[in-house]
């Protein structure tokens, strides 16, 4: 399975929206987003999404109960909305923050196949024993320019990708 994994969008609606639609196109069937959305308004740019979303918080969302609010009506194809998340697959697992440090320990801990996490704007790809552990880069190319991550699932082969 194709994931596409995304973070740090930071209101930058042109770059938010040339990821999901890359990711699309590329027949992403899941999408991973690692924090600081930070406003509802930015949930339009996943309607067209045509897979499951799981969008955790961040330390600058804006108003993470506006979010919580618009999603319901007008974004239901995403599963989660928290601080931590556990995604299940039939054939792997995933745990999803947006701290570095929490994303550490968890790939540590060996309980994962991938971890994915935000914060620091900045790619990192590492392999912590059998768990992949990424960062996929920001969205609003803060400190690089603006990217995202796809992974497949099975070979956890990662693509990064520019937008």
């Amino acid at each position: 399975m194709l994931l596409a994994v995304m973070g740090d969008s930071h209101d930058n609606r042109q770059a938010f929206r040339a990821a999901v639609k890359i990711a699309v196109d590329k027949g992403a069937k899941t999408l991973f987003h690692t924090g600081d959305l930070v406003s509802a308004f930015m949930l339009e740019i996943l309607y067209d999404f045509p897979g499951r979303i799981y969008l955790v918080k961040g330390n600058n969302d804006g108003d993470p109960l506006a979010v919580s609010r618009t999603i319901p009506q007008e974004c239901p194809q995403i599963k989660e909305y928290g601080e931590f998340i556990i995604v299940d697959f039939d054939e792997f697992r995933v745990a999803l923050t947006h701290y570095p440090e929490h994303a550490r320990a968890h790939a540590i801990a060996g309980d994962f196949d991938m971890v994915f996490y935000g914060h620091t704007h900045e790619f990192s790809e590492k392999m912590v024993g059998k768990t992949l552990l990424l960062n996929p880069g920001d969205i609003m190319g803060l400190k690089e320019e603006g990217g995202f991550c796809l992974v497949e699932s099975d070979t956890k082969k990662v693509q990064r990708l520019y937008v």
